[in-house]
């Protein structure tokens, strides 16, 4: 339900009366209390952390409604000397898009469908999510965690950009689930993406058009018998770290086949143990200010 109506005031049912002798079509702007946790502020909070409770006014005769999804009080038929009280109260919900919340992601995911919409983090979230082929989405990590618990974390299949402080991981010591698997267009700016299972952290997936892009990121694996990063598609390094701690077998990044491209703009790739930073199978690579250790067939910076 996009719009919360009113509940008459009954203390001022008086003044309403009054109110009805008022020509039904003059226009004014009702007074707005907002009531934010039972605190009266000055403005509405934020929609993606709260959700509307209720909504009070004086008047009989004047429609008035909060639209929740323009965040913003809807009135008609009103003469400028209604009060409205508008209730607000915090969401304890881990996901909300369009300040509705969801306990996962996968039901935000499934909310948006093939649309445009910007996800948000409230708090931890337990449990992954598929997105649909089409959907073109941002998710603000606000400092939060996403946890796949064992299974795929986030798995992009359409357009999307994960950004701000917070951590992608999988958490589950012995399951075979990677952290992000890409098979669209994917920005990864400014987050932590871990993995401590037997996958790789990051797959961007051999299907002709994944599209990955690394800015300010940490990404790393803490096992020496998995590799960070598996490129099968397009992949830039912007900058960030991306560490692995591998043996002669695992590289921090493998690009594996002879379609993939991996660009090597700035920022770092190092294994702190004995094996390669970057194993190149039989892709492209393009050299630039990345920084890196030991590696296999890579070609000379110019």
């Amino acid at each position: 339900m996009n719009k919360i109506k009113y509940i008459l005031l009954t203390s001022l049912i008086a003044a309403t009366a009054f109110l009805c002798g008022c020509e039904s079509n003059s226009v004014g702007a009702p007074k707005v209390k907002y009531i934010v946790d039972g605190k009266e502020q000055e403005s509405a909070p934020d929609k993606n952390y709260y959700k509307t409770v209720s909504i009070e006014s004086n008047s009989r005769d004047a429609s008035i409604v909060w639209d929740v999804s323009t965040w913003t009080l809807e009135s008609s038929n009103t003469t400028g000397k209604e009060t409205v009280n508008v209730y607000f109260e915090y969401q304890d919900k881990p996901v909300t898009v369009d300040g509705v919340g969801f306990d996962s992601l996968q039901d935000a995911f499934n909310y948006i469908g093939t649309d445009s919409k910007k996800v948000y983090l409230t708090k931890d979230v337990t449990g992954g999510g598929n997105t649909a082929e089409g959907s073109d989405i941002s998710i603000e990590m606000g400092g939060f965690t996403i946890d796949g618990a064992g299974k795929d974390t986030i798995i992009n299949n359409g357009k999307m950009t994960i950004i701000g402080a917070g951590t992608i991981t999988n958490s589950v010591n012995g399951k075979y689930s990677k952290s992000i698997v890409n098979y669209g267009e994917l920005t990864l700016q400014g987050v932590t993406v871990t993995n401590d299972t037997d996958s790789v952290t990051v797959w961007n997936s051999e299907n002709g058009s994944s599209v990955l892009t690394i800015k300010d990121c940490e990404i790393s694996h803490s096992k020496e018998t998995v590799m960070t990063i598996v490129n099968s598609g397009s992949m830039e390094i912007v900058s960030g770290n991306i560490t692995g701690c591998g043996d002669s077998f695992h590289p921090v990044i493998y690009n594996n086949r002879g379609s993939s491209v991996l660009t090597l703009t700035g920022g770092n790739v190092n294994n702190t143990a004995d094996g390669y930073s970057i194993y190149n199978e039989s892709g492209v690579v393009n050299p630039g200010a990345t920084t890196y250790g030991e590696s296999y067939n890579m070609p000379s910076v110019q």
